[in-house]
């Protein structure tokens, strides 16, 4: 088993002396026969180890297996970072998922402090099946049935998988011939978790109608990898030409889109948000493709979709523009709008203008309270939206009286988070026409023989 992990280790990931690398270690069989295996290359082509352990204190027995992880690594001379996920004594939703994103933020920071290039990890040919069956059962998207791949980016870095050609029963052989210690995660017989519950009792029943069961989902992942790399080649040159990423904004050229078949269009879409994930904090399922596609194919010029998590996906003119809104936004947020066009000035607040008559409300915002302001508009057909500014005044009254909106806010005895929440509507000339939300400047009140043409819609939610 050395050799051939010795061939991989040179061959395929090329690891040198000079190569620093981090190793996670559970302190369980499959990891510690891979660290035994690393510390068996020569010293002369063995790369620089580190070991980094995370105690996710969800067991009794994690302390005794960090100490077991630490001794084990004195013994053979290699540094031994430790992590502690302290939230770990009292999470009960979603384990497994945040368990594994301390554990990977945790692998990084060591990774930088020892300025290593790679994270090896111990996962084996049985856990791959197993993904591959798991994410089947979920439902995930055709490129995630590739199961685990071999390498993988983490940051700037890369993650390797260097023992993914062997079976579980092959590292338990190999650490019984070469006598090494490992702890048994009581948790892996537990049936509290799907992957155990496939290892236990699905995978088994399957095999019993097809021996070569795991053969085969490896070899299948293998042809869609490989169909994988071969279609995104080919669509490179077009995600090229209609696609432009800057500042973690998306911006997609939608109606040169609309002018190939629909299997392009879904697979430059998802292209994009597969980007967006691997860039970003959004988690991309079959719903965001579909809301997607049906912006695209929709004949309405002027949308918005709600991704989740504060993204936005906005249909103006040929361009679908997808990001994420701050959290919150500062007194220097300003925002020109164009007649039939709409914009979230926060996550609970969004304007739209437009001509009479020609109100597009997104679907999403249908049941947001809802305040409006006709008015007759000049010929540039565009207003500013602002956060207000020290000497900011509206016309108050008939006589053409101006007062400064700082003291209308202490007039009216307006508390300083709703004064926070508000917004100056102004139109092309600077003539501010409405506090939004509060009230309207009088040169934006309709006289009988004033031509009506256009129509601010504010909307928002929770109470203004």
């Amino acid at each position: 088993m050395y050799q051939e992990f010795e061939k991989i280790i040179q061959s395929e990931y090329q690891l040198t002396p000079q190569t620093h690398i981090v190793v996670g270690v559970s302190g369980g069989v499959d990891s510690m026969v891979l660290l035994h295996l690393l510390c068996q290359i020569p010293k002369n082509k063995r790369p620089v180890i580190y070991v980094a352990h995370v105690n996710h204190q969800l067991r009794a027995e994690s302390e005794e297996e960090q100490l077991f992880v630490e001794s084990y690594a004195q013994t053979y001379q290699i540094p031994c970072f430790v992590g502690i996920w302290d939230e770990g004594k009292t999470v009960d939703t979603n384990v497994e998922q945040q368990a594994r994103t301390f554990r990977y933020a945790f692998f990084d920071k060591v990774m930088q402090e020892t300025n290593s290039t790679y994270l090896l990890t111990a996962h084996h040919k049985d856990d791959a099946v197993e993904t591959i069956l798991m994410r089947w059962i979920q439902g995930s998207q055709l490129r995630k049935l590739v199961g685990i791949e071999k390498t993988r980016s983490l940051g700037a870095n890369k993650v390797i998988r260097p023992l993914l050609s062997f079976s579980k029963k092959e590292l338990y052989a190999y650490a019984k011939e070469e006598n090494i210690p490992y702890h048994e995660d009581s948790s892996n017989f537990s049936d509290n978790y799907l992957r155990n519950r496939i290892r236990h009792h699905i995978r088994p029943m399957l095999e019993k109608e097809n021996p070569n069961l795991g053969e085969g989902m490896l070899r299948l992942s293998q042809e869609i990898s490989t169909q994988r790399q071969v279609i995104d080649e080919l669509l490179q040159p077009l995600v090229e030409l209609l696609v432009c990423y800057q500042n973690n904004t998306w911006q997609l050229d939608y109606l040169s889109l609309k002018r190939h078949n629909l299997a392009i269009q879904s697979e430059v879409i998802r292209y994009v948000l597969t980007d967006i994930q691997e860039k970003t904090s959004l988690v991309v399922g079959y719903e965001h493709m579909n809301q997607l596609q049906q912006l695209i194919r929709s004949d309405k010029p002027n949308q918005q979709v709600l991704l989740g998590n504060n993204w936005i996906v906005e249909k103006n003119y040929e361009i679908l523009t997808i990001y994420q809104k701050k959290e919150s936004l500062n007194e220097y947020d300003v925002f020109d709008l164009v007649k039939n066009q709409g914009v979230f000035l926060s996550n609970n607040q969004w304007l739209g203008f437009f001509e009479l008559g020609k109100e597009d409300i997104p679907n999403e915002l249908v049941n947001w309270n809802l305040k409006e302001m006709i008015y007759t508009h000049g010929k540039n057909h565009a207003i500013r939206v602002r956060k207000r500014e020290d000497g900011d005044r509206f016309v108050y009254n008939y006589k053409g009286q101006t007062k400064k909106v700082s003291r209308y806010f202490i007039d009216e005895k307006i508390p300083t988070k709703l004064r926070d929440l508000s917004w100056l509507v102004f139109d092309e000339k600077g003539c501010l026409l409405w506090l939004l939300p509060f009230r309207e400047s009088y040169l934006s009140i309709q006289h009988e023989t004033d031509k009506i043409q256009y129509k601010l819609v504010y909307l928002y939610q929770g109470d203004e």
